[in-house]
């Protein structure tokens, strides 16, 4: 009963925190938890979404699904989202069109750092993603396709996962594998690695395995980035690890892993993860990942 009231008021009072700052929207309007108790911090009635705090907790940023009637609309027809950016004291300082059409609303908006907010919406088979400037209101770039955009601590990267497909090659079975980019940079599995193989059509290069990830987890000083690798046919489960300068290092799980299990980070050498009962501890040397097995 008690996760069934976590789970309604979660829904009723959506929003997110920053710091000691818990912001959320009550009847159309963002609300802010302070030292002296909740604050109201709009009162203009439009339907909001998504309120998230600025790192510096000085400023904030929203969605309005629908354009206000003083925003006119590009060339006739323009895009239905507009981020709104205001200070603690409820005053907008700068709607933020984005840039290229936005066919759905966003799904998650956040702050990449203090200067940019990034901004997805994901469509039948893919994600967009949007970067936006929140001091000039300009977009500063819009990647196309992909999953889960997981930045690194320091913003100077970001991972995500695209999908690319077997084609009709008779020698090749016919599935989906999965594709990390680091920026927008192929990353793993490696484009000119062991486990390509060529092809006749588009994509050139193509793994003889479906690789499948789990989520991506970035190592305290972002010097890697790991995940764990679902390989079909053969059901083989692999840790990875791999870094920004198109390295990359794998393991296979010698135990059952559960899809969409959480790689953990001690350093930036050593993770872990879960499987089943046991917690498998891997650490990065030089050129290989090796399991740590535990002595007595």
């Amino acid at each position: 009963m008690f996760v069934l009231w976590i789970v309604s008021i979660a829904l009723l009072f959506q929003g997110g925190a920053a710091g000691n700052r818990e912001i959320w929207i009550d009847n159309n309007e963002v609300w802010m938890q302070t030292a002296k108790g909740s604050r109201q911090l709009t009162r203009d009635g439009t339907a909001k979404r998504l309120p998230v705090l600025a790192p510096d907790e000085k400023r904030l940023v929203y969605v309005v699904d629908q354009w206000l009637p003083d925003i006119p609309r590009k060339d006739g027809q323009g895009e239905e989202e507009d981020v709104i950016l205001i200070d603690l004291d409820g005053n907008v300082l700068r709607h933020i069109i984005p840039a290229a059409y936005v066919p759905r609303l966003f799904d998650r908006l956040e702050w990449i750092d203090n200067l940019r907010v990034g901004a997805m919406a994901c469509g039948h088979a893919n994600c967009a993603y949007w970067i936006l400037d929140a001091g000039t209101g300009r977009t500063l770039k819009v990647m196309m396709g992909g999953f889960d955009f997981t930045w690194s601590h320091d913003a100077r990267w970001v991972a995500r996962r695209t999908v690319a497909y077997f084609g009709s090659d008779s020698k090749l079975p016919m599935g989906e594998f999965d594709i990390l980019l680091l920026n927008d940079t192929e990353t793993y599995p490696s484009p000119n690695g062991e486990d390509r193989v060529a092809f006749s059509t588009p994509p050139l290069h193509i793994p003889p395995h479906g690789h499948s990830f789990g989520p991506f987890t970035w190592s305290p000083h972002d010097a890697w980035v790991g995940f764990t690798d679902q390989q079909s046919p053969e059901g083989d489960v692999y840790v990875v690890a791999a870094n920004p300068f198109g390295i990359s290092v794998r393991a296979k799980i010698p135990a059952d892993v559960e899809k969409g299990t959480k790689v953990d980070w001690t350093d930036d050498t050593h993770l872990q993860l879960v499987a089943g009962t046991r917690i498998l501890r891997f650490v990065i040397d030089g050129k290989d990942l090796r399991e740590v097995i535990a002595t007595r």
